[in-house]
């Protein structure tokens, strides 16, 4: 299998900025927590949250052994006088208010659905990773929050992945109301996994509608035997951070669902319709 080459790509010409500022005076209007939003160079949105600029990033997860892009994760980025291009995440200390917590969190899944479906409504879908401490902070209707902002964008809540990374954090019966709540409000769910044990039971007392495995620390054999181990979990399989042809290889061979890593796309600053164009 052939490396895949990534090429840079000019931010989407194809948005029309006054649209694009009519949607954002109406996010702004009926959304008031999400006040702070611009767009800037190449019609892309960001959010100003503690002095930084967040904007987003995308990568494309792909269905091995061919080109086909079957959804696009986004990445928060932020440039501040602390730095540029660092997740935002580390504006906040882990001592930071439940309630900056959430406005950051609320505010990147608003930029990076704006930077996305902005540019064309039949994406695949928009992968948005959650992190535990912003669970805990939000007792309860998870996923209501959101799915106002993409009713003002006229997207449905079906085409958007909740990326569940961190769990061991709650109890089984936390966990099964979380992912209700998402559901509950038309979002699929994914639940990062930490070896074949800890998949297998995810798989079975929570049934996700995808399982992230990541390959850092597995040879392309042992991750081949975690992946077929859980072909019996009728769990589509996941598998990030890719970054050989002998990985990409054996994932292939596995029969994984989806794979993502620097092998197959770099994360990109531009429109993830742009994402298509490489090769």
């Amino acid at each position: 299998m052939a490396a895949h080459s990534t090429r840079s790509t000019k931010p989407a010409s194809d948005v029309n900025p006054a649209a694009l500022n009519r949607t954002l005076a109406e996010i702004r209007r009926t959304v008031p927590s999400i006040a702070s939003l611009q767009v800037g160079d190449g019609s892309q949105v960001a959010g100003r949250f503690y002095g930084a600029n967040i904007s987003s990033v995308f990568q494309p997860w792909r269905a091995p052994g061919s080109e086909e892009m079957v959804a696009v994760e986004a990445y928060a980025r932020s440039r501040s006088k602390k730095g540029e291009g660092l997740s935002p995440w580390h504006l906040l200390a882990d001592t930071a208010a439940d309630s900056d917590l959430v406005a950051l969190d609320r505010l990147c899944r608003t930029v990076h659905a704006l930077n996305y479906f902005t540019v064309a409504k039949n994406q695949p879908p928009l992968v948005l990773n959650v992190d535990a401490r912003l669970l805990q902070a939000v007792p309860e209707r998870h996923g209501e929050f959101f799915g106002k902002v993409l009713n003002l964008l006229g997207v449905s809540p079906a085409n958007i992945v909740i990326e569940i990374r961190t769990i061991h954090q709650f109890d089984l019966t936390r966990l099964r109301q979380i992912l209700a709540s998402y559901r509950r409000y038309g979002f699929a769910v994914a639940v990062n996994a930490e070896g074949t044990l800890h998949a297998r039971s995810l798989a079975e007392l929570l049934r996700p509608e995808l399982l992230m495995l990541s390959a850092m620390g597995f040879s392309p054999d042992e991750l081949h035997r975690q992946v077929i181990s859980l072909a019996s979990s009728r769990v589509k399989i996941a598998v990030k951070l890719i970054e050989t042809d002998e990985m990409a290889n054996a994932m292939r061979a596995a029969g994984a669902d989806w794979v993502q890593g620097h092998f197959f796309g770099n994360p990109c600053a531009s429109a993830a319709a742009k994402l298509t164009a490489e090769s």
